[in-house]
């Protein structure tokens, strides 16, 4: 059971190497650590990431965005499974097994295009996950927030078919919103959840999910909300967190989840943790 926080929250106020007593102290037990400007982390936070998995947190590891890899742009798809490959390595020396990313973007929004990118995709990652040694480590493509984006469900079940290394990646919040407000009840997110199960059962049991509240418009994810704000015009934010803890016990989900709300994941992460336990 892993409940965590998406890179370092902004209520707290210490230095790193002190972030997780003060998670712990929460009842939390995960970090993602979010790499927006490159695989690039410290050799001191390396030694501190270290040290702290002997002391049970868990951590996973959130690729840069700049990663395209079902881009159609030859060199896009070529920088990025460099990079890509920088990160296993990367996560390979300080045990992290588990590397998050967006499948990308840049295709041509029709059935075909994103066909082709998806094709694309899994070409990229079987290419350069055959040149290196992969060890423990385990790619994670996530579900996109915007209606244009690659990260159906549909989309990130044949990734994960087709690339030996891929395993789900289900942010509730993203596919709430790309879908309009699609996880109204609990038998939606079930439904879902059920479907992926169904598809790849095997990579089910190692499911990485990210769970928080969400604004959306037309064309899907507007912005992440804080914990327990509502909608701009004034209804609950959604997807309800009650539900998804509820679908997590209902369906017998050994969980990891990562809170990314708003300047508050920490409370997000807690809420869920607590309502999980009791």
């Amino acid at each position: 059971m892993v409940f965590g926080v998406a890179g370092v929250p902004t209520n707290y106020k210490g230095k790193f190497v002190n972030l997780f007593d003060w998670l712990r102290g929460m009842g939390l037990n995960g970090y993602e650590i979010q790499c927006t400007y490159g695989f690039k982390i410290s050799e001191e936070n390396r030694k501190i990431i270290n040290a702290e998995q002997k002391n049970g947190m868990y951590f996973s590891m959130h690729a840069p965005y700049y990663i395209n890899l079902g881009s159609l742009n030859n060199a896009v798809v070529g920088r990025s499974k460099s990079n890509m490959k920088e990160g296993i390595e990367l996560a390979k020396l300080i045990g992290v097994n588990r590397i998050i990313f967006h499948p990308g973007g840049g295709h041509e929004n029709t059935i075909e295009g994103r066909k082709r990118a998806i094709d694309q995709l899994v070409d990229a990652v079987n290419e350069f996950t055959s040149e290196i040694d992969m060890g423990d480590v385990r790619l994670y493509p996530e579900i996109g927030g915007k209606t244009a984006s690659l990260g159906s469900i549909d989309e990130i079940i044949e990734i994960c078919k087709r690339c030996e290394y891929c395993y789900p990646c289900i942010d509730i919040a993203h596919l709430h919103a790309r879908e309009h407000g699609s996880i109204q009840t609990k038998q939606d997110l079930i439904d879902r959840l059920s479907k992926i199960k169904r598809e790849i059962p095997e990579k089910f049991k190692h499911i990485h999910f990210h769970a928080y509240t969400i604004n959306y418009g037309d064309k899907g994810e507007i912005k992440h909300l804080k914990h327990g704000e509502s909608m701009p015009n004034g209804d609950e934010g959604k997807p309800n967190l009650d539900d998804f803890v509820a679908v997590l016990k209902e369906m017998k989900i050994e969980p990891w989840v990562i809170s990314e709300a708003l300047d508050t994941q920490e409370l997000g992460a807690k809420y869920m943790h607590d309502k999980y336990v009791s």
